[in-house]
């Protein structure tokens, strides 16, 4: 079968044949006869499988009518995320949950980072993140599922004003803003 979505890299192979002459050619569907039972880059869909006497090219039968080539889903999943909680902090998290399509064992990373078996990322500095999956079964699978902005806050700030200075020495009458 297929290895990714929209991939073109399935195959049929023929094997054993028997009976006629002994010398063989193969088709799919209404192409061309070839020697060889192997057909690869195949897209998918169904395949009429057929096998001919080489000798005698009108002697030939249907393997399989309907041979199925099949392919995974789209590979996704859900992507959430938390903000950098004060200015200048690495603290922010991007989390993958809820993995489909492909054959069911996932990988994540993002930007061009390492793949793990996790979709948990931690300490997070402030930027845009592209978020990525990919079929560990078939690796050169891979999927962009989002991109993610990690935001922090602005910069702590505030004015500082004395008011009502203090008249006499033990008088508490002064303030600040």
């Amino acid at each position: 079968n297929v290895t990714c979505n929209g991939a073109n890299d399935g195959t049929i192979t023929i094997t054993l044949p028997t009976g006629g002459y002994g010398t063989y050619e193969y088709r799919l569907n209404t192409g061309t006869w070839q020697g060889s039972g192997s057909f690869s880059g195949l897209a998918p869909g169904f395949y009429s499988v057929q096998i001919r006497d080489a000798a005698h090219p009108a002697c030939f039968i249907v393997l399989n009518a309907a041979l199925e080539i099949t392919q995974p889903d789209v590979l996704s999943a859900t992507v959430n995320s938390s903000n950098v909680t004060c200015n200048g902090a690495n603290d922010g998290t991007i989390t993958i949950t809820a993995p489909t399509g492909g054959y069911g064992t996932y990988e994540y990373r993002l930007d061009a980072g390492i793949w793990q078996s996790s979709g948990s990322f931690t300490g997070l500095a402030p930027g845009t993140y592209s978020v990525q999956i990919r079929d560990q079964a078939h690796p050169a699978c891979t999927q962009v599922i989002g991109s993610v902005l990690i935001t922090e806050p602005p910069v702590l700030n505030a004015s500082v004003t004395a008011i009502n200075h203090v008249a006499c020495a033990g008088n508490s009458s002064g303030s600040v803003t």
